[in-house]
């Protein structure tokens, strides 16, 4: 009777995932967790729900030695007492989030640890030391994050000749003290309180790729980054209050230098100068949003010959110099919008063909004047943004040369008329907007092949005739082309699709829909 007990308990208690990896519920204690361990046990995740981990037993408890992963990451807690892991003598990853753990103490790891792996994230530690890191000489991979940790003993993890990774995002650091590791790649003291940061207190990490500093308190980068770090491939210090992009920031010991995500974003930067960037041969993605930027040098982008991605919205931009991204020939995707342009000239993207780019977003500008010319180095665009400005007219000849285009927005303009040879220039195009604008009328399409492959369009907003639109309507039904919101206020009755005219025809002259005084009447409703 007993023995089918401990059977009933153990079907209830552990289940089985597959794969050697098992499920366990309501465990206590290691002890009581041992009990259930079988010899092919490779990996056990406890929750509880009514209980914590409180680990008092002193004998040694062998069954426990064949684990491989341990998560009790669900526990509800652990208190690390007798033993503490040191039963667990093949485990290489353990998951210890949200254990309410407020230290880490040598004793609690096994001596000749094999842990690779090892996540403490969402704990209360506040100290790392040398000494209580000792025993994980083994570690490739550590999550410090959302600790209260504001002090890391210089040289903690120097001994650790397979660590890569390092996490202390959200924590309590005010100054960098990691000290040395030769081997360290990945490395982030995100979301702590760091003011005062030179690139000498990281100059023992030689083989850092990635570093990640956003949202903390910089207000200066001091100069020659590369010296200290080589091999750096990725540099995040957005979400801080740095004033200016120096260009002796990205001094080292060979040009190019190896960076190539630069993340700058929200920031406190006012101008791009000369030549700013141009030590960066490497780098591919760019990101400047929601900085101040007002001032762009003609020269700024100078030696971005590799640059895929520039995100330059949510600035104060609000003029583009000639052949400012005209040597940004790996160029893919610019975004422009939510600044301040009024007028986008037509050198710009200078005279070569820039044959990678595929997307500009100009939206939520105020461009008043785009000309004809402006984007004749972009054939090969195929997606364009300029809801949200203030045209009032297309030119051919800005759409002849994008042959590719596949998704263009006009919405919320000041357009009144399309014309067909514009419309037919649009042969490639799937999307398209052109919602709140002042139109009144499309091209005649009922025997046309405009547009043969698109597939969506919005058109609610303007001051349709009546008849106009029950053309468009009909003729986007026919071609399936979808149109209709239903969550739009003009689907759903509350505003009007169109204005009823005393005209027996759709009128096409734009000069005599302005003599009716449609648009007038459209806005006085």
């Amino acid at each position: 009777m007993c023995i089918c007990g401990i059977f009933a308990k153990d079907l209830q208690e552990c289940e089985n995932l597959g794969n050697a990896s098992y499920l366990c519920r309501e465990i206590e204690s290691f002890e009581q967790l041992s009990r259930y361990v079988g010899k092919n046990w490779r990996s056990v995740k406890i929750v509880n729900e009514q209980t914590g981990l409180d680990n008092e037993f002193e004998a040694k408890l062998p069954a426990l030695s064949g684990l491989i992963r341990l998560d009790l990451s669900k526990s509800g807690g652990v208190t690390f007492n007798g033993n503490g892991l040191q039963d667990f003598t093949e485990l290489q990853e353990l998951n210890l989030t949200s254990c309410q753990l407020e230290e880490l103490q040598e004793q609690h790891f096994p001596i000749g640890s094999k842990i690779v792996n090892l996540d403490v994230s969402f704990n209360d530690i506040q100290l790392i030391t040398g000494q209580k890191m000792s025993r994980l000489a083994s570690l490739v991979y550590g999550n410090f994050s959302n600790n209260l940790i504001a002090e890391i003993e210089p040289n903690s993890f120097r001994d650790m000749k397979n660590l890569r990774f390092l996490d202390f995002t959200t924590n309590e650091q005010e100054n960098i003290t990691l000290g040395e590791n030769a081997n360290l790649q990945y490395l982030s003291i995100s979301n702590n309180n760091v003011r005062d940061f030179h690139w000498c207190r990281l100059r023992g990490l030689p083989k850092l790729e990635e570093l990640h500093l956003h949202s903390n308190w910089l207000e200066n980068l001091d100069i020659g980054i590369f010296y200290h770090l080589p091999k750096l491939q990725v540099l995040n210090v957005s979400n801080n209050n740095l004033y200016e992009i120096n260009r002796p920031l990205f001094m080292g010991p060979k040009d190019p230098m190896p960076l190539e995500l630069l993340d700058y974003s929200s920031n406190n930067v006012k101008v791009l100068e000369d030549s700013v960037f141009c030590r960066l041969g490497n780098l591919k993605t760019l990101n400047l949003w929601l900085n101040l930027i007002n001032k762009i040098h003609p020269r700024a982008f100078v030696g971005l010959t590799s640059l895929q991605s520039l995100q330059l919205q949510g600035n104060k931009i609000s003029i583009l110099p000639d052949d400012v991204f005209a040597n940004l020939t790996s160029l893919e995707r610019i975004d422009l919008s939510r600044n301040n342009i009024k007028k986008l000239g037509a050198r710009v993207f200078g005279d070569t063909l820039l044959r990678h780019f595929t997307m500009l977003d100009l939206s939520n500008n105020n461009i008043m004047d785009l000309h004809p010319l402006a984007l004749s180095s972009l054939p090969f665009l195929m997606e364009l943004r300029l809801k949200r400005n203030r045209l009032v007219s297309l030119d051919i000849r800005l759409f002849a040369p994008m042959r590719r285009l596949q998704f263009l927005t006009l919405g919320e303009n000041r357009l009144e008329e399309i014309e067909d040879d514009v419309i037919d220039t649009l042969d490639r195009l799937t999307h398209l907007e052109i919602n709140n604008n002042r139109l009144t009328y499309l091209p005649d399409l009922k025997n046309s092949s405009y547009l043969p492959k698109l597939q969506h369009i919005s058109v609610e907003g303007n001051p349709w005739q009546c008849l106009c639109l029950d053309e468009i309507t009909a003729w986007l039904d026919r071609r399936q082309v979808a149109y209709a919101r239903p969550s739009s206020a003009y689907f759903s009755g509350r505003k009007p699709l169109c204005i009823v005219t005393p005209l027996e025809n759709c009128i096409r002259v734009l000069e005599e829909v302005r003599s009716h005084a449609i648009v007038e009447s459209y806005e006085k409703i």
